[in-house]
């Protein structure tokens, strides 16, 4: 093998070492064929060197020829019909032969919206609610079209419902966001049965359930609110009034999708905002524990925190500021730890998380990288925490 720059990667070329990334996230496994898009994507990473299979040391040398030996005789040909049914019988022999090569484990992420979708969509939400609110025009109904495909989108997947899904903790972004809780909402909705009109106003309600935080000037990215001046407080808590202003006499949006809109961050308990009310319907409470799950993961209004520390908030408010079983739907879908998350177990070994297995959202399947002792593994030592019943994830380092 040999090492190359990036530059010098062709199509064709073979990899000849894992390229991993600092946490040793397998970014390209030994024996990937590289493809230009391949190229492109180890420069967004910043990998500049790779090692490569050399094509030259694969041809094995001629041997000279040894004068002192007598040439042998050649075997007499062997008809063509019993050559064929020996190469049949060689064939077969090699097919039994037990293939002890066991294929690297390679990371999977999985998500409700494909990556070049989610985008798409983000972008189209950023448009429809900044042209509203800054030219107070009449294209917000097109959100209702986004709602719809987000919809299909979700419904095209095979046994959607059952998965685990990966959720990536990210910068505060308002139209990121209002599409991250729309689709985990929709999940949820579809998951508890919920009618095909329930789905649409949820999904429809959830893109535009911020649109109020647009009108406000107090800062909400990575600020903890109760930590800000009482007045600011005050304003911020004004954003769902705001939003339903906005929408209330909006002919396309049902009653229902109105109220989540205001709604959204009112608890059972009478502890949310603005009007501090108990009366929620079970359709506000799905988009209200979506919208609190995100929020604390990419700082809207909160300090920023883990993934598995914001579920285990939702956790610790279940049947008090929702429903248990809208919280028990919710914890089922999301994974605790998300594929790529480096984390510690109980056996003091540091590992990846690489996949996870459908219906156990805190049992993923684990890469281990470095032995009790910080010692780096050799090969590859894969956990499965489903088989593994006394191995537990006790920290996530990063």
């Amino acid at each position: 093998m040999k090492l190359v720059t990036i530059e010098d990667l062709k199509d064709g070329d073979i990899i000849a070492n894992d390229v991993l990334l600092e946490d040793y996230t397998v970014v390209l496994g030994k024996g990937t064929v590289i493809k230009e898009q391949y190229i492109e994507k180890l420069r967004d990473l910043s990998i500049f060197t790779v090692y490569i299979e050399d094509k030259a040391e694969e041809k094995p040398k001629p041997k000279a020829p040894d004068k002192t030996k007598k040439p042998e005789a050649k075997p007499e040909a062997q008809p063509k019909a019993k050559a064929k049914v020996e190469e049949s019988k060689e064939k077969k022999a090699e097919e039994k032969k037990p293939d002890n090569r066991r294929p690297k484990l390679s990371m999977e992420t999985v998500t409700v919206l494909r990556d070049d979708v989610e985008k798409e969509i983000r972008n189209n939400i950023k448009d429809i609610l900044e042209l509203h609110v800054y030219q107070k025009t009449k294209g917000l109904k097109k959100i209702a079209e986004t709602a719809q495909n987000i919809i299909e989108d979700i419904l095209e997947e095979d046994e959607v419902i059952e998965k685990v899904y990966d959720v990536k903790e990210r910068n505060a972004d308002i139209y990121e966001h209002s599409l991250q809780v729309c689709t985990i909402a929709t999940l949820i909705a579809l998951k508890l049965g919920l009618t095909e009109g329930q789905v649409y106003d949820i999904s429809v309600s959830a893109l535009i359930h911020d649109l109020g935080l647009r009108y406000l000037v107090v800062r909400y990215e990575d600020q903890d609110i109760n930590l800000l001046p009482a007045k600011d407080q005050e304003e911020y808590k004004k954003h769902p009034i705001y939003g339903y202003t906005a929408i209330k006499n909006e002919d396309w949006l049902s009653s229902q999708a109105k109220d989540i809109v205001l709604n959204h961050h009112e608890r059972k308990d009478c502890s949310g905002y603005p009007l501090g009310t108990d009366l929620i319907s079970r359709m506000t409470q799905i988009v209200g524990v979506c919208d609190e799950f995100d929020e604390l993961i990419c700082g809207i209004g909160k300090a920023r925190v883990r993934v598995h520390e914001a579920i285990n908030n939702i956790r610790n408010y279940s049947g008090i500021w929702y429903d248990s079983d809208i919280v028990d739907t919710f914890l089922q879908l999301i994974a605790v730890y998300p594929a790529g998350s480096q984390v510690k177990t109980n056996q003091g070994e540091t590992a990846i998380v690489m996949k996870q297995n459908p219906h156990f959202p805190e049992r993923p399947i684990l890469r281990v990288t470095h032995d009790r002792f910080g010692q780096v593994i050799n090969g590859e030592k894969i956990i499965d925490l489903i088989k593994e019943t006394k191995v537990v994830i006790q920290e996530v380092i990063k």
